[in-house]
């Protein structure tokens, strides 16, 4: 039987030689690394990266876009906050002003005179310290609106929009909540 399987071998040199090439040919292509694009992976490494942040800020997210949606709102409110000045004092009354002699309508005038102008006198300076307690408050919460955006920058750059005024992203804010896996693929 040995013989026979020479014989084979040798009658056939060409077939077997054609056929172990085959072999080792599809053997080597399929272990060849496949071409990996570039792109994908990174992409699939910032969703993963994603992931992760999204369930390292799972507990503080929700404060967080609370208390920037809340110092947006009280931005709002004291851009929307208007002077209101106290009352001036009341004008003459023509009918009182008719039964007093002259003297007394011209000294009645001169009070009236000096009451008006100490009341603009008097809502000058308060409409300006008004104002800069405004402006204040208002940089206080600008700057507070500021701290959070990049906190919630940290987190994710996705979470706020990119164009100003700054605010937040909510399809994004949405996701990152709820922190499932098959949201950041």
């Amino acid at each position: 039987m040995g013989g026979n399987f020479r014989i084979a071998v040798i009658r056939f040199p060409r077939l077997l030689a054609a056929l172990l090439l085959v072999a080792w040919l599809s053997a080597c292509s399929s272990r060849q690394p496949k071409p990996v694009d570039p792109n994908l992976s990174k992409a699939e490494e910032l969703k993963r990266k994603a992931l992760q942040q999204c369930r390292r800020y799972r507990g503080s997210l929700p404060l967080l876009s609370q208390r920037f949606t809340e110092t947006q709102g009280r931005l709002k409110a004291i851009a929307a906050e208007r002077f209101v000045a106290a009352m001036p004092p009341l004008p003459l009354d023509p009918e009182e002003q008719r039964l007093l002699t002259i003297y007394d309508q011209e000294t009645e005038q001169q009070l009236y005179d000096e009451a008006q102008a100490a009341w603009k006198r008097s809502e000058a300076e308060r409409r300006q310290v008004w104002e800069q307690a405004k402006a204040q408050r208002q940089a206080a919460a600008e700057q507070e609106l500021e701290q959070l955006a990049d906190q919630l920058r940290s987190i994710s750059p996705d979470l706020l929009q990119a164009e100003p005024p700054v605010r937040l992203n909510q399809p994004q804010l949405k996701r990152y909540l709820s922190c499932k896996p098959e949201n950041f693929r």
